[in-house]
């Protein structure tokens, strides 16, 4: 039985050897998917929007240098996201 299968493919031989013009010309001429760009500033801007009002509560209720940092580091995340170009 194998040796039935082996023959029947080594008389079998490619359709195509190489890819015709047609199907080259259609590959070019399809529309090609626009790449996603700006993704991660605005996921970034996502969390700076719900990281500062957090962290003006913190800021708020307790006080102090951490809470201060936090809130302007999701303050410039914000602003990152808000210039982004791609966005």
């Amino acid at each position: 039985m194998a040796r039935a299968i082996q023959q029947a493919h080594a008389h079998q031989q490619p359709l195509l050897a190489k890819p015709t013009r047609q199907s080259e010309a259609a590959k070019v001429a399809a529309p090609q998917r626009p790449t996603e760009v700006g993704l991660g500033t605005t996921v970034l801007g996502v969390l700076g929007l719900v990281v500062l009002p957090i962290a003006l509560l913190g800021l708020l209720i307790w006080g102090g240098p951490v809470w201060a940092v936090l809130a302007g580091l999701s303050a410039l995340a914000v602003l990152i996201a808000y210039l982004d170009p791609f966005g």
